[in-house]
Order: C-alpha cells, then structure tokens, then sequence
C-alpha cells in the first residue's frame, strides 16, 4: 500500500480580489501519521485546509488522493469528504442543527444510510467524545469545549481516513483543551491521520510525528519536531516560540545534566531520564 495518503502538488491559490494565500506549495501526508501545520496568522494555514477538503479549488496546480487528483464534481466532492474531514477553528461556523444530535447524524442522512445504521454511528461517538450527556441539548447552549467536540463529531461520525482539525485548542480553557488534546491521541492510535494547525508549540512538540512550516504563503520548513523546534532563526522568521520542554532540556545538556542525545519529549520522559 502506498504510504502517502494525500499529496499537494505545485498549488497556487489566490482568492477572488487576486490576493495570493498559497504560493506553489508541495507537501505531503503519509497515512496514520500526525502532522502539525505552524505559522503566524494570515501564512496560508486555513487557507491550505479549505483546499485539502475541497471547500477551495486550487488556481494552479493539484491535489491527489490515494494518487488520483480530486474530482471536483459534486459526486467527486461528496466521496473525497466522507474521507477527508475537516474542522473549523469556530465551531460556530460549523454548527447548524438545532440539537447536538441531530447535529451529529446529519451528514449520515445525506449518505442515505439506514436508520439503525446512522443510530449506531452517532451512539458510538457519542460515547467516545463523551457526549452523551447532552447529546439532546440545542448546540447554542453548549459551552465553547462541548461545541468543539461535537463539531470533531460531526466529521469523525463519517468515518474519515484523514481528519483535519483547525487551530482545535484556541478559546478553549484547559481542562477542554487537555480533553482535546487526549481526543487526538485516542484517534491517532485508531489509524486515523491527523493533520492540525496551532500556535502551541508546547503541544504539538510531543504530538507530532511531523512539522510543516508556513510562512508568507511558502512552506518554510518541514521535519521533525526536534529539527524544527531546535531552529532558532526558522522559529525567528515564523514568529513561533520553542518548546518550553525543549528549552529545560537544553539547559540542562549545557550544564551537563542531560546527556546530549537525550531529547525528552515528554515531562514524564524528562522525569525519568533524570532518575
């Protein structure tokens, strides 16, 4: 099977007053792996995303799916969303139904699946978003954490392969943050890819496998959390900040506490290196 699941060739997107958001970007996303996307507001980020899901078409270039470009017919678009699910930063913008459950079921009725079937998939989300506590609730009486996980219920329910989540912490308080935070985990180890962009270096750093830089519309850099994060001119020019791990870790290396080739990504490992 090939290990890439989605790849982004030569795009180009400018939006209708001609302003450039994304300047020939090549990227690609290998199956089950988490990738994080960073960079400063207005670097292209959501914009990359509305083109991952078909939301936006590319102006140049093209994007590949299990190695055949997107068909942008409504057949086609239907087919690559049912694999491809994507959450936006404010789930009000997301959120339309008028309860949590109807909600969560209405992209199931549009496939046109049977009613045990589309009753089964929303009972099992909603237990493993721990939902069901309100899943009866207007969506516009939730808190901004519940509105959060229903709106990653609302793709997760379709059964995507990839699933893309738009700064999924900001406005968040951090106990749903922390919760968000586990969600991903769980659905990393399920065998979902998951794709996100955030400004928190201190999550992303023992998250992901993978980190891609936008800047200016360009992908900047792409490597692995340790490479990115020890790039002190890269995080300059982004305008993102280093780990706060990664900043105790190298203390201590200087001080020769920790040994050079320990790279503790956790506080936990931290902790025990340090026994």
């Amino acid at each position: 099977m090939n290990d890439i699941l989605m790849e982004v060739r030569d795009l180009s997107y400018r939006y209708p007053d001609q302003t450039l958001a994304l300047d020939h970007v090549n990227l690609t996303i290998r199956r089950h792996e988490r990738l994080a996307i960073m960079g400063s507001n207005g670097s292209g980020k959501s914009t990359l995303f509305l083109n991952l899901n078909g939301v936006y078409k590319p102006t140049e270039g093209q994007i590949l799916y299990e190695g055949q470009p997107v068909d942008y017919s409504r057949k086609g678009l239907l087919e690559l969303r049912r694999k491809v699910g994507i959450v936006f930063q404010e789930p009000d913008n997301q959120l339309f139904c008028a309860s949590v459950a109807g909600e969560i079921s209405f992209g199931l009725y549009n496939l046109g699946l049977e009613e045990s079937v589309i009753r089964a998939r929303v009972d099992e989300v909603c237990d493993r978003l721990s939902i069901t506590p309100f899943r009866s609730k207007p969506t516009h009486f939730l808190s901004g954490g519940q509105k959060k996980r229903v709106s990653i219920a609302d793709s997760l329910v379709m059964q995507p392969e990839l699933l893309i989540l738009d700064e999924p912490f900001s406005a968040l308080d951090p106990t749903h943050a922390q919760m968000i935070d586990q969600i991903l985990r769980t659905l990393s180890d399920s065998g979902i890819t998951v794709v996100i962009s955030t400004h928190e270096a201190d999550r992303i750093y023992p998250w992901a496998d993978r980190v891609v830089v936008l800047n200016n519309s360009h992908i900047l850099a792409d490597g692995t959390p340790d490479e990115i994060f020890s790039d002190i001119p890269l995080l300059t020019a982004a305008n993102l900040e280093q780990p706060t791990l990664l900043q105790v870790s190298q203390t201590l290396h200087r001080a020769g506490i920790l040994p050079q080739n320990c790279h503790p990504r956790t506080a936990q490992q931290l902790e025990q290196m340090l026994k």
